[in-house]
């Protein structure tokens, strides 16, 4: 009669860090993608709010403008209001393309072969959360 060998995982092999190494920062790209299109919605924001103040400045500052049709004026309150909603779609679209990345690295960690349930939590960086008790033991007076 033979001896049944048994061979352990080793969940920590450099195959498996390795491809959470990969994971973890294809993770940190989708989040700079989703950070970027923050960015370019508030600094577009940003810029339409100083065309703004600059059209106001120059319609205060500027006497033609005030007592004929102001020309400027009304092109850069225009500019400001392009301006924003140019700003507001492509900060969007960034914004949604970094959450569709990160929605494809969840099912390519969820699915992968490679890593342990542990390690796909560490990738997706979900943290392990306390045991919630079915009953709360009351305390004797």
């Amino acid at each position: 009669m033979s001896a049944a060998v048994i061979t352990t995982f080793v969940p920590e092999s450099s195959e498996s860090t390795a491809a959470l190494e990969r994971y973890q920062s294809a993770y940190r790209v989708a989040e700079s993608v989703v950070t970027f299109g923050e960015t370019v919605r508030l600094g577009g924001i940003l810029l339409g709010g100083l065309v703004l103040v600059g059209a106001l400045v120059e319609f205060l500052l500027n006497p033609a403008e005030r007592f004929g049709f102001p020309v400027v004026f009304a092109s850069l309150i225009a500019c400001a209001v392009l301006l924003v909603l140019m700003s507001q779609v492509l900060g969007m679209g960034f914004h949604g393309q970094g959450h569709l990345l990160k929605a494809a690295l969840d099912s390519d960690v969820n699915s992968s072969p490679f890593l342990s349930n542990a390690q796909r939590a560490k990738a997706m960086s979900l943290r392990k959360q306390p045991p919630v008790p079915d009953s709360i033991p009351l305390r004797a007076a």
